[in-house]
């Protein structure tokens, strides 16, 4: 069976873009979107986390440690769901 398709096997071009055909490609689709996260050592809950060339930062509310300068990872996972 051939490798999946990914990122660099796409158009841009409306008409051209996978996702305007009917049936997916027998060999499927990889999703290339490499996220690495850590914990800010020393700063009670903060997280940061690193896609591509974007950067965020969560954090925790007082009441369970944090010091609440960020969102909360559920309130990322919340704005994710709608967005």
């Amino acid at each position: 069976m051939p490798k999946p398709l990914g990122n660099e096997d796409f158009s841009d071009k409306p008409g051209e873009r996978v996702i305007d055909r009917p049936e997916l490609p027998a060999q499927g689709i990889t999703n290339e979107n490499d996220v690495h996260t850590e914990i800010v050592s020393g700063e009670m809950q903060l997280k940061r986390g690193v896609a591509g060339k974007f950067e965020v930062f969560c954090d925790e509310p007082a009441r369970i440690g944090g010091t609440d300068r960020y969102p909360s990872p559920m309130s990322y996972l919340a704005m994710a769901i709608g967005f």
